[in-house]
Order: C-alpha cells, then structure tokens, then sequence
C-alpha cells in the first residue's frame, strides 16, 4: 500500500538546483508566526492602528478580523506585487502586524 502524502510532500522534494533557494529554508519560513513582541514593536513605528490597517472598526467580530486580513494580504502579497516589491513587504508586515494583535 502507497503511503499517503502529506501538505508538505511537495516542499520537501521541491529541486532547488535552480538557484531558487533551500528546500529547508523554505519549510522553516513557512511555519514562522510574526511573535506578539515583533508585532507591537511593527505597530509603534506605524502611524495608524491595527484597525485602520485593516480597515475594521473597533467592534469588529474575529470573523470580519479574519476576512479583511485575508483579503489584504492577497491583495499586498509581495508575490503578486513584484512592480513594487519594498511597498508591498512593508504593508504585508504591517497587515501580519495588526491581525497578530488583534487575533
């Protein structure tokens, strides 16, 4: 019997040879969380407030929290904004920053 894969098969068997980084690295990235420390450090240099960042109002149920990063961060994803690439890796960390707190 075949041995089922997982979600990250894809990652450990991805060919690097190419000059598109380490496998390893890549995995490591993937499981980094921003730490609560590391965001409240990001959001006192920021003008606005995790709210305004994501465009909630205060009351905001931890649904809409979740829906409006989400559509924020495929919005200003770096990978997606490549004519622009220090702008959207600044609002990226800025969005991951605010929905750390707010989560």
């Amino acid at each position: 019997m075949a041995k089922k894969k997982g979600f990250l098969d894809g990652y450990q068997t991805y060919d690097t040879a190419g000059g598109h980084g380490n496998a390893q690295s890549w995995r490591d990235a993937f499981k980094q969380t921003m730490s609560k420390e590391d965001a409240t450090v990001l959001m006192n240099e920021a003008v606005q407030t995790p709210h305004e960042i994501l465009g909630i109002s205060p009351a905001a149920s931890a649904a809409e929290i979740k829906t409006a990063f989400r559509q924020l961060i495929r919005q200003w994803h770096p990978d997606t904004n490549q004519h622009r690439l220090a702008e959207a890796e600044a609002m990226s960390k800025k969005i991951i920053a605010a929905y750390t707190l707010l989560s």
